[in-house]
């Protein structure tokens, strides 16, 4: 958690008072543009960011070989953090036990999908580390936030808005 924290310093400053101008910076040279390229030429990619009070990139991957098979995939501006997610097949909404940071080579997509990440230089996070409560005020004025909202600005942790 050190690493994450010292990595959001160095993006926001003051984590009470955060200074998201980063983050214009990183839409106009995307730090994940050469994973990107790659990931675009062997997988569907669907960008899913939000550039109103995101301080990430978000995706869907859509395998190119089986279309129902997909994952979400975020990408964080404030240091090299990606959150990877299995869609399930009968759930509209993700699940805190699809969540990957590991290959699987049982899973060729998969498997060549964190191999990527990795050579890139993302640390994958777990559901435990994303779900941590951090001394940062977000966008929204939420005092503290999970760890998900301070690298990727979302809302909050995917499962935690469902009902």
């Amino acid at each position: 958690m050190d690493d994450i924290l010292r990595h959001a310093r160095a993006a926001y400053g003051d984590l009470r008072k955060p200074d998201y101008f980063f983050f214009r910076h990183a839409q106009e040279n995307n730090p994940w543009a050469g994973l990107l390229k790659f990931l675009s030429a062997r997988f569907k990619l669907e960008d899913w960011s939000d550039w109103e009070d995101g301080v990430g990139f978000s995706y869907e991957v859509r395998s190119r070989a089986d279309s129902k098979r997909s994952w979400s995939l975020w990408l964080s501006a404030v240091g090299p953090y990606a959150f990877l997610c299995a869609n399930a097949a009968v759930a509209e909404t993700l699940r805190r036990q699809d969540v990957i940071t590991s290959a699987d080579e049982t899973d060729p997509d998969r498997a060549e999908l964190v191999r990527e990440l990795h050579a890139a230089g993302a640390t994958l996070l777990t559901a435990d580390e994303i779900e941590t409560t951090v001394d940062f005020t977000s966008f929204e004025g939420k005092y503290p936030a999970s760890t998900f909202v301070l690298l990727f600005g979302e809302e909050d942790v995917p499962w935690w808005h469902e009902s």
